[in-house]
């Protein structure tokens, strides 16, 4: 299962934290900040890369450390995924909002056939995993859809980030 560290402005994790972090979730990993009024992201880091972006960063950041469960190991598959109508699979961008995920949705092969059925556009191509397929459900029905769907989840937008799902907080890094 991935890992999600949600860090407010004046709490930046360890090195040694960040390195255990990939140690158990080896598959990638993305970062996201407020940039301009809107949302910036970069994945498929190293934790070294992490580190240093962490360094030059000011603001809350969300990191995330990704285990392949769905979708397979490929870079693209890294969270965050921008919530747009393409949740495109860039390894980095600006948006409006950004999503990530921890844990497993299993029913989202159903909500993407729901979706194709009522989209006037076709569902993008390109790799696809869960939490690809919940950003493209957000950009349709909200964040609140977070609510019904398992696993953990953090939404990030320009001016807020909410968290969906059972959260514990951990220790200061």
């Amino acid at each position: 299962m991935c890992v999600i560290l949600v860090c407010p402005e004046s709490v930046r994790p360890k090195p040694e934290v960040l390195y255990r972090c990939h140690d158990a979730n080896p598959h990638g990993a993305g970062v996201a900040w407020r940039e301009a009024g809107r949302v910036r992201w970069q994945k498929n880091l190293t934790t070294g890369e992490v580190v240093q972006l962490l360094k030059r960063l000011e603001g809350e950041v969300v990191i995330h450390f990704r285990w392949a469960s769905v979708g397979g190991v490929d870079p693209r598959l890294c969270h965050p995924f921008p919530v747009t109508p393409k949740a495109t699979v860039g390894l980095s961008g600006m948006a409006e909002s950004v999503l990530f995920h921890n844990g497993t949705w299993c029913d989202y092969d159903a909500a993407l056939e729901r979706l194709r059925k009522h989209r006037k556009e076709p569902l993008p191509g390109g790799p696809m995993s869960d939490t690809r397929a919940a950003a493209l459900v957000v950009h349709t029905a909200g964040a609140e859809v977070l609510h019904r769907m398992s696993g953990r989840w953090v939404w990030m937008s320009a001016e807020q980030t909410r968290l969906f799902g059972p959260w514990e907080e951990w220790q200061r890094m």
